[in-house]
């Protein structure tokens, strides 16, 4: 069960971090909408690119246990 969970968390992870990279504009954008001018006005493109580039990073780092994990058994 463990296993199952590391496997779709970290699919989840690098799907989100590669969606907040690769379209930061958007997603800025829609912060600023729903958040107000002054807390959404802190997520700033280049914000919402350094937040996906840690959940690809996390995404990368739970399939790496996973496969440790999995090759030790």
């Amino acid at each position: 069960m463990g296993a199952l969970f590391l496997a779709v968390g970290a699919v989840i992870c690098i799907a989100w971090g590669c969606a907040l990279v690769l379209f930061p504009d958007p997603i800025a954008r829609f912060a600023r909408k729903v958040e107000g001018e002054f807390w959404g006005g802190q997520i700033t493109p280049e914000l919402t690119r350094f937040i996906g580039c840690g959940f690809f990073l996390g995404g990368l780092i739970a399939a790496a246990t996973l496969v440790v994990g999995l090759i030790r058994r």
